[in-house]
């Protein structure tokens, strides 16, 4: 008698959520498993188990991100949706990827580990910032909440690089309980994200963009969460087409962030400032040593002196213009290292230190066992000791 391989069954409804959470169409997934895209259609709206066998369902679990165990739920588990699309600043926007989309999942997963370690050790979930809302001055939050934040603009002028300040900045949000996470998705679609529906709150950057563009996402995702508005943004995006909740939102956001990273004042007590201000001949060298300075793009000095007023709309759009046209061409990608950084390294990075400094504490407390760490900061335990030298350092 032949062998006949094993089959399950699926509720419908199941199947349905576990394709569309992750963003995938009936016929992305007709062709994972070998059948019809109206195949998938009536099962997915029909009242009978679909049957799948064992390898089919193993072959979708894996296709779609999911545990096997989700497909054998009788309804689907309430998850929150995710963050609200930002990106329509300049217009519509696709879809959010099935990569993109597995971020944010494993960014609420982390977010809800930091939040269970932290009531089971009596430490405070809640993220320590203000509430804001959109009519107030986004300049003055920015001003005031950077000297409750105690970092002068001469220890961020001395500050050796881009990278440094990204460092110095995610620390001092982390302090204020903030989870500040990194990923590895598309900037074309997203340059950062943040969760404000859930303590401790939570902001995502981007691997693919350079430091100094993710300190700032950093920041304007930090505008989103005084304002209770997570979301998910293109920060390059500046420029409305029309006047909207979403751009109004937007507009707010970068120019909190602008206000909180560079002082007024001191940047209008440097020369290379009223070079710029006139469009003196070789404006643009002084340009980029503001930028160098300070740790940001051109195109954030740029908009700091249109936003104060301290150059016109047409001279701005006079130099906005120039250095989009002048902008370097992107460097193709180094290849990466055979194996990627070291695993310590890697965990910190992407989970940041406050989460790191969690998951070690609670083992050393016996709330959480080496398999369960191990999970949540991807490493093995032989790594341990070097993230918790690496994130108490």
């Amino acid at each position: 008698m032949p062998y006949k391989t094993p089959e399950l069954t699926i509720s419908p409804s199941v199947l349905k959520w576990a394709r569309k959470t992750g963003g995938y169409t009936p016929e992305d997934l007709a062709n994972r498993l070998g059948v019809s895209k109206e195949l998938i259609e009536v099962w997915e709206k029909g009242s009978e188990q679909v049957p799948l066998r064992v390898t089919q369902l193993e072959d979708l679990a894996h296709f779609l991100k999911r545990p096997l165990a989700a497909f054998l739920l009788v309804e689907p588990p309430l998850e929150p949706e995710p963050p609200q699309d930002f990106r329509r600043v300049v217009g519509p926007t696709g879809p959010l990827s099935p990569n993109f989309r597995l971020v944010i999942r494993r960014a609420r997963r982390l977010q809800r580990v930091a939040r269970e370690l932290m009531e089971s050790m009596g430490i405070s979930i809640i993220s320590e910032i203000p509430t804001v809302e959109l009519r107030d001055k986004p300049a003055l939050v920015g001003r005031e909440l950077r000297k409750a934040f105690g970092i002068s603009t001469q220890e961020q002028l001395e500050w050796k690089s881009p990278g440094m300040a990204l460092r110095n900045w995610r620390q001092a949000l982390e302090e204020r309980n903030i989870l500040v996470f990194q990923g590895n998705f598309n900037r074309e679609e997203a340059q950062g994200f943040s969760i404000s529906d859930e303590h401790p709150h939570a902001i995502v950057l981007t691997f693919e963009d350079h430091p100094y563009a993710r300190s700032f996402t950093l920041f304007h995702e930090l505008g989103h969460l005084l304002l209770r508005e997570g979301g998910v943004c293109i920060i390059e995006q500046m420029h409305p087409i029309r006047e909207t909740k979403i751009s109004r939102t937007e507009d707010w956001c970068h120019r909190f962030a602008e206000a909180f990273l560079i002082d007024e004042d001191i940047l209008h007590s440097k020369k290379e400032t009223q070079s710029i201000i006139r469009m003196d001949p070789g404006y643009e060298d002084d340009l980029q040593e503001l930028a160098s300075q300070f740790k940001v793009s051109r195109a954030v000095i740029l908009f700091r002196l249109w936003h104060d007023k301290s150059i016109s709309d047409s001279s701005f759009w006079s130099m906005y213009s120039r250095l989009q046209q002048v902008r370097k061409p992107k460097a193709k990608r180094k290849e990466k290292q055979k194996g990627g950084p070291p695993p310590a390294q890697r965990a910190l990075q992407e989970r940041g230190r406050l989460l790191s400094r969690l998951i070690l504490e609670a083992v050393d407390r016996n709330i959480l066992g080496y398999t369960d760490a191990a999970d949540y900061l991807g490493v093995r335990p032989k790594h341990f000791e070097k993230i918790r030298l690496a994130a108490y350092d």
